[in-house]
């Protein structure tokens, strides 16, 4: 970066980012009125990856009187911060819904139909919000979503895909092309053309695991009473999926969910019947994938796995009262965490300047 970014005088350049890259994002979104050497550095493409790299892992945490907190993944989860959603578009009416987060940009879904179907990208570290106009697809709130990074071509993309009595579409934004391109979904789903369904729960059009590029989803063909997961790769906008083990297609009465672990894709399953829960992840053999089971145990009055911790632990709510508990695969043990309170969402965060590359605004340095 050094090399390719011209010098400012002052301080020597390598010392300069240096400095720059251990400060928080809110500190270095001010800094950039310093001079347009220190704009163009720090809303650099490069600058803001090598900053991300290096930020803390965080928490975010919705929590039943409607607020939102941001925690340390650390041992004890200590607080970090209160995070409050001052968006510039917000009425006092809005009803937004997360449909999860990126690299520190949160996605939320605007509910409220009177007002317009709309998702907002929200960077609250630098104080940045994108408003994407959801297109007209039959009913806009009947379908799956995502959102996610490509990092090849360093966009950020939201992907909307039909659900049932609807006929089958998908839509994505990018947010480099500040554009929508409808995809064709029918090759990945076959000739009978199955229309993915909702799943259990509060988030059953949200729930997705992204990784490596690549959206999953774990969707229903309801006509023929089958589940399978759905992926979606962000680097050339195409569309897959991969059977359940007889096993797991088994339980289409149960719970589940998908979610990351461990660096893999993997499934969540809550045996009712049994009050076992079990965590089985996509595992690559060779050429073949093939779904392994890491977890089960037996666990009363749990409800689903919200988010997979650095230290491989798993969140989960208890059910119906969403206390969150904290499942350690390795010891088979489920502790709870009184200190967090009622929640009923968790995903990983850090604090970023994602989104600063493409939000640029005139802005008045201090030095020329």
């Amino acid at each position: 970066m050094a090399e390719t970014i011209k010098k400012d005088g002052g301080l020597p350049e390598d010392l300069l980012i240096t400095i720059l890259m251990a400060l928080p994002a809110k500190c270095l979104v001010r800094f950039r009125s310093v001079s347009k050497y220190w704009n163009s550095l720090i809303t650099s493409a490069e600058f803001i990856s090598i900053h991300l790299a290096q930020a803390k892992p965080l928490l975010l945490f919705h929590h039943h009187n409607q607020s939102y907190s941001l925690r340390l993944d650390n041992e004890s989860l200590d607080m970090w911060s209160n995070l409050e959603f001052e968006l510039p578009s917000k009425r006092e009416d809005d009803d937004f819904q997360i449909i999860g987060t990126c690299n520190g940009v949160i996605c939320l879904l605007n509910s409220r139909q009177d007002h317009g179907h709309s998702i907002i990208l929200w960077n609250p570290s630098i104080g940045k919000s994108l408003n994407l106009v959801l297109p007209r697809l039959s009913d806009p709130f009947r379908g799956i979503f995502g959102f996610g990074f490509n990092r090849q071509s360093n966009d950020y993309k939201f992907v909307r895909v039909a659900t049932p009595h609807y006929p089958v579409g998908c839509q994505v934004y990018s947010v480099k092309e500040r554009s929508w391109k409808a995809i064709d979904v029918s090759p990945a789903l076959g000739y009978m053309n199955p229309i993915p369904s909702v799943l259990w729960g509060r988030s059953s059009s949200y729930n997705y695991a992204f990784l490596n590029g690549v959206l999953h989803w774990l969707v229903d063909r309801e006509e023929f009473g089958s589940r399978f997961v759905l992926s979606f790769d962000l680097r050339n906008d195409s569309f897959g999926k991969m059977m359940l083990s007889p096993y797991l297609a088994s339980k289409l009465d149960e719970w589940m969910a998908i979610l990351v672990s461990d660096n893999s894709v993997s499934l969540f399953l809550n045996d009712l019947d049994t009050k076992y829960i079990e965590i089985w992840a996509l595992k690559k053999y060779d050429a073949m994938k093939l779904w392994a089971r890491k977890l089960r145990i037996k666990a009363v009055g749990i409800g689903l796995a919200m988010v997979c911790r650095k230290n491989g632990e798993i969140l989960m709510t208890r059910y119906p009262s969403d206390e969150v508990v904290s499942c350690d695969p390795q010891r088979k043990e489920i502790h709870d965490l009184q200190n967090l309170g009622l929640s009923d969402y968790a995903d990983c965060y850090v604090e970023s300047l994602a989104l600063l590359d493409e939000l640029k605004e005139q802005f008045h340095p201090l030095m020329h």
